[in-house]
C-alpha cells in the first residue's frame, strides 16, 4: 500500500488529502475515462483494475456529458494534465469533442487512447495499439507521460433539407421509370425498416476519423441495431468481429452484383465547389478520411508521393505494402500530398466491392480529391458511418462537411 507520502505515477497522491498540488509541475497527472459498455463490456473491469491501481478521483466512469463537464471543470487548472481515454472510436470522438468545446484553440489537455472498440482505428493511428489486451494497461500507463502531443483536425457536419429532385438526380429517376429491372442494393431498397427508427440522425454534428457512405455503412448499421437491442450478446471485442461478420453476409447480392448498381445514381459528390459525382460513377462505399485509419486498421488512401515509385526504388514500411496498383495509380498519385490530420485537409476516395476487400491486404481505393470542403446531395436514403457510430439518413438531403478546428491528442511512439 502506497503511503501518504508517495507519488502515483501521474501526479495524484495515492492517498490524495483534501487539496490537490495545482501546481506541481514536475508530475504529470492523467485523468482516465472509461466507457463501461466498450470492448464487449470490459470497461467495468478496467474500472476496477485502475481504481486499485490509481487514486480513484481520477477515475471516471462515463454515464453522460455531466460526467465529461464536471471532471474538466475540477481538474482543468492542474499543471501538465493528460487524458487517457478508455474505449472505441465513438467513445474517443466523444471525449475530444468536449475538449474542444471546454478548451481554448489547441490548449486543451492532450488524449491518449486505450482501445476497448471492435475497430480502434484512431487509437491505431496515434500508435495505442488495434485491440484490447487485459495485460497491455500497465504498459499504456507508463507510457502516457512520455507521449509527444500532436494537433488533430475536426471536422463538422450540417445537415441540411433538399427539395425534391435538388440533387441533380432527375434523369436517373425518369430511366427508372423505364427500366424497372434496374438492380438496387439491399440499404437503398430496405430504408425504411422499423429497426433503423432510432437511428435517423448522428448522434454528433463533428467527426476526427472518418466518415462514410453506402455498402460498408450499411453493414456497420445493422451491427449497431443488433448490438443496440440485445447488448448481453457482445460480450468481447472477438464476439463483436464474429456477429459483425454475420451482417456483413446480409448483403453477399449486394457484393456479387456490384456491377449492377453505384453510388452515383444515389447522391451528388462536390468538393470545393466541383461537382465530382462522376468519380463514384464505379464506387459502393464513399470514405472521407480525416487520418489513414478506416476499417479496423485498413489504410484505403495508400501512399502518395511525389516521387516515381515502382517496385526497384521504393522499399516497404511497416504501414503499407507497395503493390502494382500503386505502379499504375502513379498518374493520380502525382496529384495529391501525403495524408496528414493537422493539414485542414480531408481525404475523398472511393471504393468498389472489389476494393472493399483488397484494402484488408494493403490495397488502396480510388482517390478522388483532397479538399476543405465536401457537400454530398442525397436523393434515396443513405446509411452513414461516422467515427465508430451508424445511421441513416433520408432521401432529399445535403451534408456539408467543413473544418471545425483543432484538438491536441497524445501520439505514442514507443509503441
Amino acid at each position: 500500500m502506497a503511503t501518504p507520502h508517495c507519488r502515483c505515477p501521474f501526479g495524484f497522491r495515492a492517498q490524495m488529502p483534501n487539496s490537490i498540488q495545482m501546481n506541481d509541475s514536475s508530475s504529470t497527472p492523467v485523468l482516465f475515462f472509461i466507457n463501461k459498455l466498450s470492448g464487449g463490456q470490459k470497461g467495468q473491469q478496467i474500472y476496477r483494475t485502475l481504481v486499485r491501481l490509481l487514486n480513484p478521483r481520477q477515475v471516471f466512469l462515463l454515464e453522460n456529458d455531466l460526467t465529461i463537464v464536471q471532471a474538466l471543470n475540477i481538474y482543468s487548472s492542474l499543471v501538465n494534465l493528460r487524458i487517457c481515454i478508455c474505449g472505441g472510436d465513438g467513445t474517443v470522438g466523444w471525449i475530444l469533442r468536449h475538449l474542444v468545446d471546454a478548451f481554448p484553440a489547441l490548449k486543451n489537455p492532450p488524449a491518449s487512447i486505450y482501445p476497448l472498440g471492435t475497430g480502434n482505428d484512431l487509437s491505431r493511428v496515434l500508435g495505442w495499439g488495434r485491440l484490447y489486451k487485459s495485460r497491455g494497461l500497465l504498459r499504456t500507463l507508463t507510457q502516457i507521460t512520455h507521449a509527444h502531443p500532436v494537433a488533430l483536425d475536426r471536422w463538422k457536419i450540417q445537415i441540411e433539407t433538399l427539395e425534391a429532385n435538388a440533387s441533380g438526380n432527375e434523369s436517373v429517376d425518369t430511366r427508372r421509370r423505364f427500366f424497372s429491372f434496374t438492380y438496387h442494393p439491399k440499404f437503398i431498397c430496405h430504408a425504411d425498416q422499423p429497426e433503423y427508427e432510432n437511428h435517423r440522425t448522428p448522434i454528433n454534428t463533428f467527426f476526427f476519423n472518418y466518415i462514410s457512405f453506402g455498402l460498408d455503412a450499411a453493414v456497420v448499421l445493422d451491427f449497431q441495431v443488433r448490438r443496440t437491442r440485445d447488448p448481453s450478446k457482445f460480450t468481447s471485442p472477438f464476439k463483436n468481429k464474429i456477429f459483425f461478420i454475420k451482417e456483413s453476409r446480409k448483403y453477399f447480392n449486394d457484393f456479387a452484383f456490384g456491377i449492377a448498381w453505384n453510388l452515383s445514381s444515389y447522391m451528388r459528390l462536390i468538393c470545393d465547389g466541383q461537382d465530382l459525382t462522376d468519380s463514384i460513377r464505379h464506387c459502393h462505399s464513399l470514405v472521407l478520411l480525416n487520418t489513414r485509419g478506416f476499417g479496423a486498421g485498413t489504410h484505403p488512401w495508400g501512399r502518395t508521393s511525389t516521387n516515381r515509385i515502382s517496385p526497384a526504388n521504393t522499399r516497404e514500411d511497416d504501414q503499407t505494402k507497395v503493390t502494382t496498383t500503386d505502379v499504375i495509380a502513379h498518374a493520380t498519385v502525382n496529384n495529391f500530398e501525403a495524408q496528414d490530420f493537422g493539414d485542414r485537409k480531408i481525404e475523398v476516395l472511393g471504393l468498389n466491392t472489389r476494393q472493399m476487400a483488397l484494402i484488408h491486404i494493403g490495397f488502396h481505393g480510388n482517390r478522388i480529391a483532397q479538399c476543405s470542403q465536401v457537400r454530398i446531395e442525397l436523393s434515396h436514403p443513405m446509411p452513414v458511418h461516422m467515427d465508430g457510430e451508424a445511421f441513416c439518413l433520408a432521401g432529399s438531403t445535403a451534408i456539408n462537411i467543413t473544418h471545425a478546428g483543432q484538438v491536441m491528442v497524445l501520439r505514442n511512439e514507443n509503441r
